[in-house]
């Protein structure tokens, strides 16, 4: 008898809310490949609820040949988050890509051909080869793909997070706060199932209605990717490349200490060009842009972005994304130290600054208190002045 109980109904629920946003991803006009990865990532974790959905429900009593129906992909999961990932921060898809899905495509050839099986040929396999033998080594190398692919795309997260802070000066509004929110779901999608796994092979063997709990934390994931990857699906971010356009040589400073020579280059002190490079971007106000990137600079200093990263990272002892904001923080301090009588949000946007949270953020991470008790202070010390 079919009926939908509390169980069912809960993880029946989840389901169709994360079927319900793969398909609103699938018609997102910004980042369509890389939503269209976040579909197929939904789209796998819904299915994998789909056999307790139906099953809690009693459709496998009633309908036996319902067994080894393709629901599972777990082996498709960790490349799909990877290549999400690498496509939110990159122009293109890696080289070849698609081999990453051949164990997943191995995987529901096997079961499309167990699902094909006749009833009693199916239910004889099942109980004397695929549970016993075949079931572990899926679920082992489900677990070991999702594992191996996670770490590969919180390296690529890293990698990228130190690309921004080379090559754009608003980093802070590309702070992948959704990046670390879909790794840090697949994380707990993977320490979900390795703890039942383990509680499963070793401690006590596990039934149907043991892994409810389990099917639940994945319901949970899917509600919390499904709505924080909808809000976030339009969000663009830098494109990461790797290409460096061709030398211009810069001007040859005067040697110093530090200015070391390489590959045969005349010696250079980074010091006095990155000294001369950041009188320039003051003087001429590009810092004032939101949206200034290393290659803009690079191109109107009349050189290219390997010089001046060089000469600010060697030089300037700081990074481009620092050494801009450091700019903007100082002229919002001057304009309050003035006595600037516009709001601390007007002078940020007019210094640079994209939002109120980045603005906030960088302020106090270059002046280690925030913007309104930098101006309380500034108050505080020029009405003590005035009374001296």
């Amino acid at each position: 008898m079919i009926r939908f109980g509390a169980w069912s109904t809960t993880l029946g629920l989840a389901a169709g809310f994360g079927a319900l946003i793969a398909v609103l991803l699938l018609t997102a006009s910004v980042n369509r490949s890389a939503n269209r990865l976040l579909a197929a990532l939904l789209a796998v974790a819904t299915l994998r609820l789909m056999p307790y959905v139906i099953g809690y429900a009693g459709f496998y009593d009633a309908y036996p040949w319902l067994s080894f129906a393709p629901f599972d992909f777990g082996l498709a999961t960790g490349p799909l988050l990877y290549l999400y990932v690498r496509r939110l921060a990159t122009p293109a898809l890696p080289p070849r890509w698609g081999w990453h899905f051949l164990p997943a495509a191995l995987d529901f050839a096997y079961t499309a051909w167990a699902f094909a099986l006749p009833l009693a040929a199916k239910e004889h396999w099942f109980d004397e080869v695929h549970r016993p033998r075949i079931e572990p080594v899926e679920a082992a190398a489900a677990l070991v793909s999702l594992g191996i692919y996670l770490v590969a795309a919180i390296r690529f997260s890293r990698r990228y997070r130190r690309w921004l802070a080379e090559h754009v000066s608003d980093q802070d509004v590309h702070r992948q706060p959704w990046i670390r929110t879909v790794l840090a779901a697949l994380s707990l999608w993977l320490a979900v199932g390795v703890g039942f796994e383990i509680v499963d092979r070793f401690v006590s063997d596990l039934n149907y209605f043991d892994r409810f709990p389990q099917y639940l934390a994945f319901a949970a994931i899917v509600l919390w990717l499904g709505l924080e990857g909808w809000r976030h699906a339009s969000h663009r971010f830098p494109p990461l490349s790797d290409h460096v356009t061709p030398p211009a040589a810069p001007p040859v400073a005067a040697a110093s200490p530090e200015a070391v020579p390489t590959s045969g280059e005349p010696a250079r002190d980074w010091s006095a060009l990155a000294t001369q490079w950041l009188a320039q971007i003051e003087a001429a106000g590009w810092w004032r842009e939101p949206g200034l990137t290393l290659e803009q600079v690079a191109r109107r200093l009349g050189t290219n972005e390997s010089y001046v990263s060089r000469a600010f990272n060697a030089g300037a002892g700081r990074n481009f994304n620092f050494a801009i904001n450091a700019l903007r923080v100082q002229a919002v301090q001057q304009a309050l130290a003035s006595g600037d009588a516009r709001g601390v949000l007007a002078i940020a946007l007019e210094c640079g600054f994209s939002s109120k949270a980045s603005f906030n953020r960088v302020f106090l991470a270059h002046a280690g208190v925030s913007p309104t008790a930098w101006k309380t202070a500034q108050i505080a010390e020029t009405r003590a002045d005035s009374d001296i």
